[in-house]
């Protein structure tokens, strides 16, 4: 559902102040089938396919061009707290409360291969996994169960190749699974307290951790050797930590309404963003995405979806770093998402009737400059848009169906991003 972008107010400023380089998302549709909290959101590396999961325990496939609900199915009996596709967009894992992270495929072939023809038996020369299910089934068998931790999963991540997939559990450890043989290679004793994200470099030879106990770890994915120990000034919960497209970088969010830019070689801050009063991390973890700006506006154009803007003549003197430009944006082809996750009551696990809503911005614009911007929820029920340059916010994303509590996860691809929340 569209929702028309007022006129701007030049008096209604967003504290963290605006960009010259402003936003212009708007709602475009509106997607609901679960009946409890949204906690993980992914689109699919063609960008063909949007999946959902909640904590009821579904997965839900959408097509996000149409918002068209393409299948679902109950994937664990407890909730799911986090997915991830793999960059091959054949597969889909799940992270669960059951302590096990089961792996289907994304698109279920019409014809399920024969005992003799599984490519994924020891002896196979091809990367492809046997069929267990076809597209007809309701309640499809995993391809793979995944079970040697010990608490929740609570976040995981395919490799760049597909092969491995890593997890992050309660449990304080990260296993590297070989997802061929469904066997873990190596058990990473990663840190004192949850592992609330992990993730990969571009090229597959790092796996990051980031956990509860205030420090990112970045580990050789071949060896298992901790490399670097990455802490943050205010020890605060580390909820969300991934690589930029670069590798050289790394974005992190902490619970304490924080979005820092490191270099991982100099262990440095880059960057520090914060907009006290417009974006609020302190209880539930969200995800981070540096991304691609869809476009670069003129100078006279400078407002935001909500209706929040200002006039600003560029950048604060003192905020240009030379680091800023190799950052890089990535092609936008980026996705995040995490489980609410802490000492919340189960009521605000809850939704209405009505379920979650997932609403798919779409840009209004062409793009015409690659400027590196930054999404993330807020526990206010908004979506903040930062410009990484400048770090001020370019848009604060809210309007006649707004969230009505916490967006734990957010998800973009090229010129289109998804946000979700428990409602």
């Amino acid at each position: 559902m569209a929702i028309p972008i007022p006129a701007p107010d030049p008096m209604d400023i967003p504290e963290a102040g605006p960009s010259d380089h402003a936003a212009r998302y708007a709602v475009s549709e509106t997607l609901s089938a679960h009946n409890r909290a949204v906690t993980a959101l992914r689109f699919s590396n063609d960008g063909s396919t949007l999946v959902s999961a909640g904590a009821d325990g579904w997965l839900h496939v959408w097509d996000p061009e149409t918002g068209d609900h393409v299948r679902g199915f109950k994937c664990h009996k407890t909730g799911i707290n986090d997915i991830s596709i793999s960059p091959d967009s054949l597969y889909i894992a799940t992270a669960s409360d059951d302590s096990t992270s089961l792996i289907h495929h994304l698109h279920p072939p019409p014809h399920p291969l024969s005992q003799t023809q599984h490519p994924l038996d020891p002896d196979s020369n091809t990367n492809t996994f046997p069929s267990t299910s076809s597209s007809s089934s309701p309640t499809p068998q995993p391809l793979r169960v995944l079970a040697s931790h010990t608490a929740p999963i609570l976040s995981l991540a395919f490799s760049p190749k597909s092969n491995l997939l890593v997890t992050g559990s309660f449990d304080e450890s990260a296993i590297i699974w070989d997802v061929r043989r469904g066997k873990p290679l190596r058990v990473l004793p990663a840190h004192a307290d949850a592992i609330w994200c992990v993730g990969w470099d571009g090229e597959g030879g790092m796996v990051l951790t980031a956990s509860a106990d205030g420090l990112i770890r970045l580990w050789d994915a071949s060896s298992g050797q901790c490399l670097k120990t990455i802490d943050n000034d205010t020890n605060s919960p580390v909820s969300f930590a991934s690589f930029t497209s670069s590798s050289y970088f790394l974005i992190s969010a902490t619970l304490s309404s924080t979005l820092r830019i490191y270099n991982i070689h100099t262990s440095k801050v880059l960057k520090t963003l914060r907009a006290p009063g417009t974006y609020t991390s302190e209880k539930f973890p969200c995800p981070a995405i540096v991304f691609a700006a869809p476009c670069r506006l003129p100078s006279d154009s400078r407002s935001n979806g909500s209706g929040k803007g200002g006039n600003d003549n560029g950048n604060p003197e003192g905020q240009e770093m030379d680091i800023d430009d190799h950052v890089g944006a990535g092609d936008g082809n980026e996705s995040g998402g995490s489980a609410v996750r802490g000492n919340q009551s189960s009521d605000q696990m809850q939704v209405d009737g009505e379920g979650a809503l997932t609403s798919t911005l779409k840009h209004s614009r062409t793009k015409t400059k690659a400027d590196a911007w930054i999404v993330t929820g807020s526990e206010n029920g908004k979506l903040v848009i930062f410009d990484l340059q400048s770090k001020r916010v370019v848009q604060v994303l809210q309007g006649a169906e707004e969230h009505r509590s916490a967006v734990v996860a957010v998800a973009t691809h090229a010129t289109i991003a998804t946000q979700s929340d428990p409602i």
